[in-house]
């Protein structure tokens, strides 16, 4: 059975935190417009977390005083100013890792922790099925439309909270805006294999090639989220690590733990 696990440490789902969507637009990227392309696309995909993590904050606050569609408005209104901003302003690696590092910090730590009651809750029916098809739109579209976006605004446009926002609302329309808030301080929290894969990306695809850079950054990423687990399990209490509160969020059958 899909369940989910709420309480007062939040969850995470791996579908946001893990470079689902940026992966395969980078990759179609490289090979349709070169590394160059890719590792600029990359950098601005770094820019563009700064737009998530907007989201993040702004839905996350309102979601505790205001329904679902009012947080959504709130959240995607400050998402389109800072991509617009970032996009307009541009960077080079430096300034895409700060950049991402930075609004991801300030987002986790402007979300309140809230305490939910420990409960198991379902995910929505067909919850699996429609976050595979918004991935799949998602890649189809950003790769169609990158060479004519150019790539910095083409990877703030990857980073932009498509399935963060999926995942929040139905979370806040059956549970209610606190366990949608937990939600999104515990992604901001897991998103530190996205930001790995992408530096990766961006660093070393003009020199090692798009097979070798692709294979490597994903298993680079793939290390750093189970890092990122393990340790937050080993620095939570002794209950915690027992089950007794919120440690793993299991949408669409897999298993993340979180703080």
């Amino acid at each position: 059975m899909r369940s989910a696990s709420l309480a007062s440490g939040g969850c995470s789902s791996s579908s946001c935190s893990f470079p689902a969507i940026v992966g395969p637009v980078l990759l179609i990227g490289a090979h349709r417009h070169g590394a160059s392309f890719a590792a600029q696309e990359a950098t601005g995909t770094l820019l563009g977390l700064a737009a998530l993590s907007g989201f993040a904050l702004a839905y996350g606050r309102t979601a505790l005083r205001a329904s679902w569609p009012v947080s959504v408005a709130a959240g995607w209104a400050v998402a389109a100013a800072t991509a617009g901003l970032v996009g307009a302003v541009g960077g080079n690696l430096l300034a895409g890792v700060v950049t991402a590092i930075g609004s991801l910090a300030l987002a986790h730590q402007g979300i309140p922790r809230t305490t939910l009651p420990q409960s198991w809750l379902e995910p929505p029916r067909g919850d699996l099925a429609l976050r595979m098809a918004v991935t799949v739109l998602m890649v189809v579209s950003l790769a169609a439309v990158a060479g004519w976006l150019g790539p910095t605004t083409s990877g703030v446009l990857t980073a932009l909270p498509v399935l963060a926002c999926v995942l929040a609302a139905f979370t806040h329309a059956r549970h209610g805006g606190a366990a949608a808030t937990q939600l999104l301080r515990g992604m901001l929290s897991g998103m530190a294999g996205f930001v790995v894969f992408c530096l990766l990306v961006a660093a070393v695809v003009r020199d090692a090639g798009i097979t070798v850079t692709f294979m490597a950054v994903t298993a680079a990423a793939l290390f750093t989220q189970g890092a990122v687990a393990w340790a937050s399990t080993r620095s939570a209490p002794a209950g915690r690590r027992a089950g007794f509160a919120p440690l793993s969020c299991r949408l669409g059958g897999a298993e993340q733990r979180v703080r």
